[in-house]
C-alpha cells in the first residue's frame, strides 16, 4: 500500500519525504528521492517481519520449554513391566496342555515402530486368518491374558474401517487372547460414551473377560512393544498422541486407551451416566480411580505412542465441569451414578466376523 501510495505522490509529498530522509529536492530529481523512499520502506518492512519472526519463534520456544516435563512423565521401568501384568484368562477358555505357554518378554523388549504417516489407510490385502466373532485365540501357544477391548462408537464408519484390520493385524502379534466389542449407539441423542462404556463392559463381563480395555476409534497404537494387557492397577496406554505433539497434556489424564480390571471396573462403578457430549467422562473416570485409592500406571514413552485420526470436532458438553464438580462434591454419587444405574431402552448384541456388535438405544 505504501509503495503505491509512494509511486503516486505528489512533489509535495516527495519532497517533504526526501526532507526526511536528509535529501535535498532542489538537487535530485523527484524519481530519485522516491527511489530512496521506496528503499527505505523496504528496509523497514523487512525489519518488522524479522522482529514478528523472532517473536513467534521465541513463543515456540517458551512453550516448547514449559510443556517438556510431560514428555518425561512417571512410569513404570521397562526392565519391571512384566511383573506388574495381570496374568489372567477367561475361566470359559479351554486351555491345551499339549501347547507350550505364551512368552511375552520379547513382545515387551519390541523395537519395532511405525510413524504415523505411515499408518495405511487402505487394507486390501487384509486377511481374517483365526478371526471369530472379532475373537482371536493364537494357534501355537496357551494364553496367559484374556482381553475385551470395547470401543464406544456412533458414524465414525471410515475410523472404523480403518480401526479393525489395524488392530487386528496389530493384536494377532502379542500372542493374547483378545475379543473387540464396538458398542454403537444406534440412536439420534447427544452421545453419550459413559453409557456405551458402562453396556460395553457388561457384556464383557458376562462373556468372562478379566480384563477391560476401553478404547477411543481414533487411535491406534505406533509401537509393537506396547502389549494390550491389563496390569495389577489401572494402566492409562495412550499417554503419548501426535495430535499433541507426543505430550502428556495432564497428570490425571486417563481418557484415549485405558486398560484395567474388569472388577477394578465394577469396583469405581464404571462411568458416569451424566456426561453428554464430548468431553468430562474420562476426567470424571480418572477421579474415580483415584478416589479408591487405585494409582494410574504408565508404560515408557517409548512403548505409548498412538496417532489419532482425523474427524470433525465431535459438539462439546457445555455442562461438562459443572457436573464433575457437582460429582466432587458428592462422592456418594459415586454410588448413586455408574454401571450400576445406567438406563437405556435397548440394548442387543449380534456377532461379526471382525467384531462383537452391541446396538444400544438411549
Amino acid at each position: 500500500i505504501l509503495e503505491t501510495a509512494a509511486v503516486g505522490a505528489s512533489d509535495t509529498h516527495v519532497a517533504r519525504a526526501c526532507m526526511a530522509m536528509n535529501v535535498n529536492p532542489q538537487q535530485k530529481q523527484n524519481r530519485i528521492c522516491l527511489e530512496h523512499f521506496v528503499k527505505s520502506y523496504k528496509i523497514l518492512k523487512l525489519r518488522i517481519i524479522n522482529c514478528v519472526c523472532f517473536i513467534i519463534a521465541l513463543k515456540t520456544i517458551i512453550q516448547f520449554f514449559e510443556t517438556c516435563g510431560s514428555y518425561n512423565y512417571t512410569h513404570l521401568p521397562a526392565e519391571v513391566l512384566e511383573t506388574q501384568l495381570y496374568k489372567q484368562i477367561s475361566p470359559t477358555f479351554i486351555t491345551q496342555t499339549s501347547k507350550p505357554e505364551c512368552k511375552y518378554d520379547a513382545v515387551l523388549k519390541r523395537k519395532l515402530s511405525i510413524n504415523n504417516w505411515e499408518v495405511p489407510k487402505t487394507f486390501d490385502n487384509f486377511s481374517a486368518t483365526g478371526l471369530v466373532n472379532g475373537s482371536y485365540i493364537p494357534e501355537h501357544c496357551t494364553p496367559i491374558f484374556s482381553v475385551a477391548i470395547i470401543v464406544a462408537y456412533r458414524n465414525r464408519q471410515r475410523q472404523l474401517d480403518i480401526f479393525l484390520p489395524y488392530m487386528h493385524d496389530f493384536l494377532r502379534n502379542q500372542s493374547i487372547h483378545y475379543r473387540i466389542y464396538v458398542v454403537e449407539q444406534e440412536d439420534e441423542k447427544i452421545f453419550n460414551k459413559g453409557v456405551l462404556y458402562n453396556v460395553g463392559a457388561k457384556v464383557a463381563i458376562r462373556d468372562k473377560f478379566p480384563c477391560l480395555i476401553l478404547h477411543d476409534v481414533d487411535l491406534l497404537p505406533l509401537d509393537a512393544s506396547n502389549l494390550y494387557a491389563c496390569g495389577n492397577e489401572p494402566r492409562h496406554m495412550s499417554a503419548s498422541i501426535d495430535k499433541f505433539r507426543f505430550v502428556l497434556p495432564y497428570g490425571d489424564l486417563a481418557g484415549g486407551v485405558l486398560a484395567l480390571k474388569s472388577e477394578q471396573f465394577v469396583q469405581v462403578n464404571g462411568f458416569s451416566n451424566r456426561f453428554e457430549g464430548w468431553g468430562g467422562e474420562d476426567d470424571d473416570f480418572s477421579w474415580r480411580i483415584s478416589s479408591h485409592k487405585l494409582n494410574i500406571i504408565r508404560y515408557p514413552r517409548e512403548m505409548s505412542r498412538y496417532t489419532m485420526l482425523r474427524h470433525p470436532q465431535e459438539r462439546k458438553n457445555q455442562q461438562r465441569k459443572t457436573i464433575m464438580k457437582e460429582n466432587m462434591r458428592d462422592p456418594a454419587m459415586i454410588v448413586k451414578d455408574g454401571f450400576n444405574s445406567t438406563r437405556y431402552t435397548s440394548m442387543h448384541v449380534k456377532n461379526h466376523r471382525l467384531f462383537t456388535y452391541v446396538g444400544v438405544v438411549m
